[in-house]
């Protein structure tokens, strides 16, 4: 599940309006600095909408024109694109919001509309050309599938397979041309760990893995895709966080309001299944009460996220303080602690334990184009955010309107986790897991 509620706004239209965006997209996706060609806009809405226009972010607006029932298209100026860019947009930036219209020429809804962008720090890339409408770079498995739509991930994975071993514990499935918008999402197709709430299972095969592949992370939106930025470690921490039985800890999939919250799993926003951010430190006042005060995210998934992970003992994991009510700087608020042992009394023990389990996971990009295959540039930029996932220092990283400093998946796991995005390994890394 998406880890900041704001993305589902970054994009999406208000839930409650029957007129949306079914997909649309930015053709080419990925533009140079220098560009001065314009840029095509598309979109398919459903509903009564009687207009679509985007309100640029720098001032003026361009209507769209309606070729077809529920089809809209405009030529973006390059400059109107690139407007505003600059290197601490990191290859992404804000266009506009595309604004759908009734026949009043009043919004119904919004969406916020970025495109990629490269730089200088987008280096140049080597591109192989695969039979079956495929392409691949060094980390990015292009699959040009006509007449798709978003549900096509289980078609896609069993292709993807017909190019490469079954050697990748996750795929990380990306739409393009076009995108639709929801939020990233993450599934299991496999569990064999005892310990963490799950039940076993194993659904690989039906994805084309004969038993390697553990879960799948799907990115509708082209620009939330950076291996390097904090969602990607959520996703990927979906696998084993949070299935856990303890009362406490319900209905997750995120923590509640608590120490493990201020981690990168977040916590779980009342009413719903969406996490978010918890920028809170709690800390114990008495046995039954804790002060809550403000502080900036960790970044970096707690002890009891490494724990389920595989990643860190049960001897090296410290008591969590759960809260009750609303978090606010400075007030104390009723509070329970929350031990492994805890967790173990009713989960049992993780099978297998930190010294067995994995620590280093093969991660393999699918990008899925409905409309051609993609672009030298459309490779190089996602090829560029794939390789983000393996740095092993802090990134400067943009997501929508979010911007900061991340901490890729081995520094989220202090160190002890390891992501390798290449489709093609050395075969002494698989046989060291095996």
């Amino acid at each position: 599940m998406p880890r900041v509620a704001a993305l589902v706004a970054l994009f999406l239209a208000v839930a409650a309006n029957a007129q949306t965006i079914v997909w649309n997209k930015y053709d080419p996706m990925a533009v140079r600095t220098n560009r001065t060609a314009d840029v095509s806009l598309e979109a398919q809405t459903t509903g009564a909408v009687s207009g679509m226009r985007l309100d640029y972010a720098n001032g003026g607006s361009l209507a769209l024109t309606q070729n077809s029932p529920g089809h809209w298209v405009a030529s973006v100026p390059a400059a109107k694109v690139l407007d505003g860019y600059a290197a601490d947009d990191v290859n992404h930036n804000f266009v506009g919001f595309i604004r759908l219209l009734a026949s009043d020429g009043s919004t119904i809804s919004s969406y916020n509309s970025f495109i990629q962008v490269l730089d200088d720090r987008v280096p140049s890339i080597t591109i192989r050309t695969l039979g079956g409408n495929a392409r691949a770079t060094t980390r990015i498995l292009n699959l040009f599938r006509p007449a798709l739509d978003a549900d096509h991930v289980q078609g896609a994975a069993q292709q993807f397979y017909g190019y490469y071993h079954d050697d990748y514990d996750f795929l990380q499935v990306v739409f393009v041309e076009p995108s639709y918008p929801a939020n990233r999402y993450h599934f299991a197709v496999r569990n064999d760990i005892d310990g963490i709430g799950e039940t076993k299972f194993n659904s690989a095969p039906a994805y084309g893995s004969a038993g390697k592949l553990q879960g799948i992370t799907v990115y509708p939106v082209d620009f939330f895709f950076d291996a390097g930025e904090t969602a990607f470690s959520h996703e990927l921490g979906h696998q084993w966080v949070l299935f856990l039985k303890n009362s406490a800890l319900l209905p997750g999939p995120h923590w509640p309001p608590s120490t493990m919250a201020h981690g990168v799993m977040g916590f779980n926003i009342p009413g719903s299944s969406v996490g978010g951010d918890f920028p809170y430190d709690v800390t114990a006042v008495t046995p039954t009460t804790a002060r809550i005060t403000d502080a900036p995210v960790t970044n970096e998934f707690s002890d009891f996220d490494l724990y389920l992970m595989g990643l860190l003992p049960a001897s090296a994991v410290k008591p969590g303080i759960i809260v009750q009510g609303s978090a606010c700087s400075g007030c104390v608020l009723p509070s329970s602690t929350i031990t492994i042992n805890d967790v173990i009394a009713v989960n049992g023990p993780r099978v297998p334990d930190a010294v067995a389990a994995p620590k280093f996971f093969d991660v393999a990009v699918v990008v899925i184009s409905r409309d051609r295959l993609l672009t030298d540039d459309e490779m190089a930029i996602l090829e560029y955010f794939a390789a983000r996932g393996e740095a092993t220092t802090t990134l400067p990283f943009t997501s929508g309107f979010g911007r900061g400093t991340t901490k890729p998946f081995y520094l989220a796991t202090r160190g002890l986790g390891h992501v390798d995005l290449r489709l093609e390994h050395p075969p002494r890394r698989r046989s060291v897991r095996h």
